[in-house]
């Protein structure tokens, strides 16, 4: 069946990058030099280093081992551009070399090339047949550029190669998904949840399927919780989940319990957090507040100041479901509705934020702040 929309699911084959690093390195001082720098951190001053053993050492086929180094630096640095001319001198160089080849692939397929990428991956995939990953990229690069055919083709290859990952196939069912095979991705897909304890993707995307391909809100609720279950409450698709059960149940969405209940560790970090919210270090706040909250799901308080921190950051989503898990906990809890009503303004729906200032009236009616916001909203 079409769908209009491309609706979101879990796809993590992008999580690790398989870079290598060369078994033959170039004996120079001057490069061992640039080795050490590199684990000290001095990323600068360990490119500088490299690139200087490379002139020095110009027509050596040891550049090759030398070549590939520096992409690997140039990638972490985040220069991806120069990371894949780096990576093709390394080929140029010594064309044998299946690592630096994967390297180049990798490199090309962020750098936004995937036609070059795909044809790197399948030369890779030739030179070394045993090794799945090659494949498992190439079939990554065409589910981005929605060649759901040529992704399946590539991930059934791959999967022949490493059946037990349930990595490649979560990627395999997508594209099956995209193809009209539905019924084999989902089984598929229970296969991977089940064999590979829980995989939280997986079960994501088996919520996803039976909600938007399948239409059973029932089972997807199931799936939707058992993913928050699974990941603790924290997977990278943990906001998502919610708002679908809320959605399907049409109540606000009740996080499952992990049962952490230890205030005296919670209570450290957060006024850890306090001081870092405090100062305007919003990353360490957080941060901290997290590790709060997960020591004590039933602190409150971690979890308003979680969401101020994500609300001065601009991240209105993770503010709100902080402010929303606050007032889950107390519904009583004045300070976070009204922050609640400020995010909802943020995302332009005055509905639910006069909803929100409205209960904060009814527990307080001379909140000065929640009045003065009503009054601004229903000018």
């Amino acid at each position: 069946m079409k769908r209009r929309s491309f609706f979101i699911l879990a796809f993590p084959v992008f999580a690790g990058l398989f870079f290598f690093s060369c078994g033959q390195k170039p004996g120079e001082k001057i490069y061992h030099e640039a080795m050490v720098e590199w684990q000290k951190g001095h990323l600068v001053r360990a490119r500088a280093l490299l690139e200087k053993s490379i002139r020095r050492r110009a027509g050596s086929l040891e550049n090759a081992g030398a070549c590939n180094q520096l992409g690997l630096l140039l990638y972490e640095t985040g220069d991806i551009a120069g990371a894949v001319n780096a990576f093709t001198e390394s080929n140029r160089i010594d064309p044998a070399q299946y690592e630096v080849l994967c390297n180049l692939g990798v490199a090309l397929s962020v750098n936004n090339d995937p036609g070059e990428a795909e044809r790197v991956f399948r030369e890779a995939s030739l030179m070394n047949p045993a090794d799945a990953r090659p494949l498992t990229f190439a079939g990554a690069v065409f589910l981005r550029n929605k060649k759901w055919a040529e992704a399946e083709r590539n991930l059934h290859r791959a999967i022949q190669r490493n059946p037990a990952d349930p990595r490649i196939q979560n990627a395999l069912a997508l594209a099956e998904l995209h193809t009209g095979k539905t019924g084999d991705a989902l089984k598929r897909l229970q296969t991977a949840a089940r064999q590979n304890s829980g995989y939280a993707p997986a079960i994501f995307n088996i919520a996803v399927i039976q909600q938007k391909w399948i239409n059973n809100s029932g089972e997807a609720k199931k799936e939707f919780e058992r993913y928050l279950t699974v990941t603790k409450n924290s997977g990278a698709y943990a906001g998502f989940a919610r708002e679908q059960i809320e959605l399907i149940s049409g109540t606000p969405a009740i996080i499952p319990s992990t049962g952490a209940r230890n205030r005296a560790v919670a209570e450290r970090f957060f006024r850890t957090g306090f001081a870092a919210y405090r100062d305007k270090r919003y990353d360490d706040a957080i941060k901290n507040l997290r590790q709060a909250v997960a020591g004590d799901e039933t602190y409150e308080q971690a979890f308003l100041n979680l969401g101020l921190a994500y609300y001065a950051q601009g991240r209105n989503k993770e503010a709100g479901e902080a402010f929303t898990h606050a007032v889950q906990l107390n519904p009583a809890f004045t300070s976070a509705r009204y922050n609640n009503a400020l995010v909802y303004c943020r995302l332009g729906n005055t509905s639910a934020a006069l909803r929100e200032l409205n209960t904060v009236l009814e527990q307080q009616p001379k909140y000065q702040p929640a009045i003065d916001l009503k009054a601004l909203l229903q000018r």
